[in-house]
């Protein structure tokens, strides 16, 4: 079980910096969107948004949302990893946390990536489709995760159901 506590650590690094870096987001958050004098740009996957009008305040609180929703699911991802070190591997909680997990991230990555189409439909004009390969930020890799998640989440409470049947043959 060597692989689950190295990706245990990894889970423990990214949330620990990540929460840090988000408290701090937040904070700043308050000051930067309540502030009228505080136009600094803010760069939010390839696009430079300046929080001049009430739209362009919103996307940058949905993309700090979708952040949250994110880095809610490296939390609920950590307590699965939990659950396997305990060996607890068929409990209801980690197919009810895969299939959350999958949740969020599809969430995450709707919010994120709609609320910049609509902010470069509104203030742009002409709306731009790309298709990412490679990158680990692509719309379809995150939506893609996240029904990955979910279909492990059917996987587990089929193999659960399977496991209390045969639980119960003698």
């Amino acid at each position: 079980m060597k692989k689950l506590q190295i990706l245990r650590a990894i889970l423990d690094f990214f949330w620990f910096f990540s929460l840090i870096s988000e408290i701090g987001i937040l904070i700043f958050l308050a000051f930067y969107l309540f502030d009228p004098d505080m136009e600094i740009p803010i760069k939010i996957n390839g696009h430079v948004i300046t929080p001049t009008t009430l739209l362009s305040k919103l996307i940058i609180l949905a993309n700090v949302i979708s952040g949250i929703l994110f880095l809610y699911s490296i939390y609920v991802l950590r307590k699965v990893v939990g659950y396997f070190q305990k060996k607890e591997i068929f409990k209801s909680e980690v197919i009810e946390n895969f299939n959350l997990i999958g949740k969020l991230v599809i969430s995450s990555s709707l919010i994120s990536h709609l609320s910049l189409f609509i902010f470069n439909y509104i203030n742009r004009g002409p709306v731009v489709f790309s298709i990412e390969f490679g990158n680990y930020d692509s719309f379809l890799i995150s939506i893609s995760l996240g029904m990955f998640f979910m279909v492990i989440s059917e996987v587990f409470k089929i193999a659960k159901n399977i496991k209390e049947e045969n639980e119960l043959t003698i």
